[in-house]
């Protein structure tokens, strides 16, 4: 209890603004993997503490020390491209939906970047990321038990995979959280590993080996590649901060991939090796077993026809859908699914300006990554960029509160480490 008290008295600062905003930062960061529901009262009340501090001044500068100009006005833009695409929108409860998502990219980088690195710490960006990762990883836990009691109980392998591993979330978001939360312990892992314990380590591998486990049973092809591609850049910064060690990251690096390869060979029902269906085959007795394909020539097709304004926020969902009428897809009409591409959404709903506003967005963490040669920020920028490829990231409060906050949330932190470098 007093070492707790202690804790908590560390993370105390002169600014009781700040000292509230951060409490409220806690349990969001604790539910952002569950629920988006308490997202916007939580949203509301720091935003009414930001403006409360009522100090124009010297948050402006802040914004500006903590590289918040770049990256806010792109962000600014991004939220500004929705409302100008009511125009032209007939759908408004979904364009509504899609400004209220991206509000989200207005909001965190005020009350992250605003903020004077003299009252953040390490320990203060810290223990946020310690509360998401293990919020995280106990979500993991449930779903593991949950999934090995229902096998047990039914002789039904079936719960340990896909969807019905990871029931009600979507799978794309639960192994996009997990390759983050990897991630970050391999890192501690490389960074850090003169100040662990053998029992710690021995714990921090046992939790790489479980978050890998479920990653696979999440089997999300994109979340797969994601993670494979994220452990292979991951690899390659260990043997270059440890180059002595190259021969047991290699091994570690084959170890996963030929892991992952006889997992997916062995699969019951191997998502990989199906037989890829054609743009221009007709299924309209059962649902193609890759249906991006149709639903990407569908959203190329109605961008092209509306260029270069896009058809409006809302009305995405209806363009895709007539060309599957048009294109013959009866029964793709009935699962009026978005265009599983974000730059392709852009394009679709926001035309040419949308397209590049986002492209420019998600190269943000790229650029700030490079700068600080943070090697996180450019984890970030892999997971932002591959999700985007094949989810509509920026249509779902999922996608929009993670990349929203821990985008300016390791801006933040790189700026710290480049002040403190010893901490």
């Amino acid at each position: 209890m007093n070492r707790l008290t202690a804790f908590c008295q560390s993370l105390r600062t002169p600014d009781p603004f700040f000292n509230i905003s951060y409490a409220l930062m806690l349990p969001m960061m604790l539910l952002l993997p569950y629920t988006t529901f308490f997202m916007w009262p939580i949203g509301i009340a720091l935003t009414a503490l930001w403006i409360g501090q009522w100090n124009w001044h010297e948050k402006w500068e802040n914004f500006k020390a903590n590289d918040g100009i770049p990256y806010g006005f792109f962000l600014l833009c991004i939220c500004l491209v929705p409302l100008l695409g009511f125009i032209n929108s007939e759908n408004m409860p979904i364009a509504w939906r899609t400004l209220e998502c991206h509000l989200w990219f207005f909001i965190t980088p005020l009350i992250f970047l605003t903020s004077s690195t003299k009252l953040w710490s390490q320990r203060h960006v810290n223990t946020l990321i310690i509360l998401f990762s293990a919020s995280e990883i106990g979500m993991l836990l449930f779903f593991a038990a949950r999934g090995i009691h229902m096998t047990a109980a039914t002789g039904d392998i079936s719960y340990m995979f896909d969807s019905m591993f990871c029931k009600p979330y979507h799978h794309a978001y639960i192994a996009l959280y997990a390759t983050f939360v990897y991630t970050l312990v391999f890192y501690y892992l490389t960074t850090h590993s003169h100040n662990i314990s053998t029992l710690g380590k021995a714990l921090l591998l046992l939790t790489e080996v479980f978050l890998a486990a479920c990653i696979f049973c999440v089997y999300s092809r994109a979340g797969i590649l994601t993670f494979l591609i994220i452990h292979l850049v991951m690899c390659g910064y260990a043997v270059y901060r440890n180059p002595s060690r190259w021969k047991f990251f290699f091994g570690i690096l084959i170890l996963v991939f030929a892991l992952f390869a006889t997992l997916i060979a062995k699969s019951p029902n191997n998502r990989f090796t199906q037989t890829a269906i054609t743009l221009h085959q007709r299924d309209n007795d059962n649902r193609t077993p890759d249906a991006r394909l149709i639903i990407w020539q569908a959203a190329w097709d109605g961008a092209i026809e509306n260029m270069p304004w896009g058809v409006g926020t809302g009305d995405g969902h209806e363009v895709i859908v007539e060309k599957y009428h048009e294109n013959g897809y009866w029964k793709q009409s009935n699962h009026p699914f978005n265009a599983h591409n974000q730059l392709l959404s852009a394009l679709l709903t926001n035309g040419i300006l949308g397209l590049l506003l986002t492209t420019l967005y998600l190269i943000t963490p790229l650029c700030t990554g490079i700068k600080h040669r943070d090697i996180l920020l450019l984890a970030l920028f892999l997971l932002l960029f591959f999700n985007c490829m094949v989810e509509c990231m920026f249509d779902r409060r999922a996608g929009v509160d993670f990349f929203a906050i821990m985008i300016p949330l390791f801006i933040l932190r790189a700026n710290l480490l480049k002040e403190t470098p010893k901490q």
